[in-house]
């Protein structure tokens, strides 16, 4: 499980166990937080569990409240068979059986609006009532998802004989892609017989040895293919989310290919489980761009970037792409998409940690003035740094990575000494701000060098600190002085 993995599983862990109210409560604080000037960077982090899990239908009993609560869970109640193939990012290849998340509001609007207006109208009215029980309300939603397949199915068909009823829904929807998830939705809706009761068997979470050398989900994936092979893609798709490695799923298609060849996979049924494979990584790498510009939490960069490096290396390690055509070119887009990154990342490393080791200036009202957002440039440039050290190969750095390193290591050991040692040299005021800079100075060593090192330095800044206060008690004043000399005449 990687460390993102962990975390959401932790805090979806805790936020399970507080009532719906609480956590709709808590999604309302948070959206507004988030858009406050130096938000929390964890902010958004929770955010995303919370509202996965509100997306997730909870049980509609007979002692749950009527109204707008109960409204709200409708629409997560009839799109509760998708959980599985929900993701964030939008691919630059569409993947199928990976459903964008927006898709989810715009097919509820159109449905009810254009689709089956008096039937979801009829839904929301009897989930209003508190005299409805909520088994009836559970058997209103799944009759409506299954009303649902044959209406969405046949606004397909139209859409396929008319160029203008495919215009209007491609407006609505947003465009071919938009149309192309609808048929994904409608797919798993009309496989929910067997395609729920097919997951409820697969464990939440598959680890590596499962893939490659147990047979318990092989079983599986491999009466389900024989009984329903149209739906490969979408078991691919599931597969791949709940997978602690996805790349094993490559040598898990070969096995049940029966062949590790390569291109026998690819000219298989079982192709999709490495079509979804280079989906994720496309997914990867547009996640950690996305930390990379947009999360102000310093080290979610380089924790995405390291999530993608395991998935290629991986990848790279379990099969030989570059006998494929498709699969080698799509692996070789994200690594070149994500080595420029890195590359800008890495060149404009020293700088950032020049920066963020200047000593602070107090202003006109005495505050001393910390450049915080330096100071998270260098951590996350440190970051990268470390985390590529032993990633070159993916990520096309060599050559830039070895100069930054030397350039990093020169800088921090040169001005991290300096700035201890010019600690034993300042009184007062200038004091609290060396002091500042030692130790963002100290916490960027550790980072780099790790945590003996950064011991060593903070001995060696207290001993200078205890100078600096030595001499301060030792210097005599002017006041002093002069008794002295009295007393010195007498």
């Amino acid at each position: 499980m990687t460390h993102s993995d962990q975390l959401e599983f932790k805090l979806k862990t805790y936020l399970s166990s507080l009532s719906p109210k609480a956590v709709e409560a808590l999604v309302r604080n948070l959206e507004r937080a988030k858009v406050q000037k130096d938000a929390d960077p964890n902010i958004q982090l929770i955010l995303t569990a919370a509202v996965t899990l509100l997306r997730k239908p909870q049980p509609v009993t007979t002692d749950m409240p009527g109204g707008e609560q109960r409204r709200g869970q409708i629409q997560r109640m009839f799109f509760s068979p998708l959980e599985d193939f929900l993701i964030n990012e939008t691919l630059p290849n569409r993947q199928e059986g990976r459903i964008h998340r927006g898709m989810l509001d715009r097919v509820w609007k159109w449905l009810g609006r254009d689709v089956m207006a008096a039937d979801v109208r009829m839904v929301l009215e009897q989930a209003g009532n508190k005299a409805v029980s909520g088994e009836r309300i559970d058997a209103l939603v799944q009759a409506l998802r299954s009303r649902a397949v044959e209406a969405i199915g046949d606004k397909l068909y139209r859409g396929e004989v008319s160029e203008k009823e495919h215009r209007r829904m491609a407006a609505e929807l947003g465009g071919a892609r938009g149309i192309a998830e609808l048929k994904d939705i409608q797919k798993i809706f009309a496989a929910e017989r067997w395609l729920v009761p097919f997951l409820q068997n697969i464990p939440d979470r598959i680890n590596e040895h499962r893939l490659k050398q147990d047979t318990d989900v092989l079983r599986l994936v491999d009466k389900c293919s024989e009984r329903f092979p149209d739906h490969v893609p979408i078991v691919a798709a599931a597969l791949v989310e709940r997978s602690e490695t996805p790349s094993a799923l490559c040598v898990f298609a070969g096995r049940l290919t029966g062949d590790s060849d390569p291109k026998a996979i690819e000219n298989s049924q079982f192709a999709p489980f490495v079509d979804v494979v280079m989906s994720e990584a496309e997914r990867l790498q547009i996640l950690a761009l996305e930390h990379r510009n947009n999360n102000p939490d310093p080290i979610a960069f380089s924790q995405a970037l390291s999530e993608y490096h395991s998935l290629v290396r991986g990848v790279e390690r379990d099969i030989d792409l570059s006998v494929t055509g498709k699969w080698h070119k799509q692996l070789a887009e994200t690594k070149r998409s994500i080595s420029s990154v890195v590359t800008r990342e890495l060149n404009s490393a020293h700088s950032s940690v020049r920066r963020a080791l200047q000593v602070p200036k107090f202003d006109q009202a005495g505050e001393l003035q910390k450049d915080t957002t330096a100071v998270d440039d260098a951590v996350r440039a440190l970051k990268v740094v470390t985390m590529v050290r032993n990633a070159s190969e993916t990520f096309a750095v060599n050559d830039i990575g070895k100069r930054t390193r030397q350039a990093v290591e020169q800088t921090l050991e040169i001005l991290t000494r300096s700035l201890i040692t010019d600690l034993g040299k300042t009184r007062g005021a200038q004091q609290e701000a060396q002091m500042a800079a030692a130790d963002v100075a100290i916490m960027l060593s550790e980072i780099y060098f790790g945590e003996e090192y950064s011991a060593q330095l903070r001995r060696s800044r207290q001993s200078a600190l205890a100078k600096a206060n030595k001499g301060n008690v030792d210097a005599p004043n002017p006041e002093r002085k002069l008794v002295a000399n009295a007393l010195g005449r007498r």
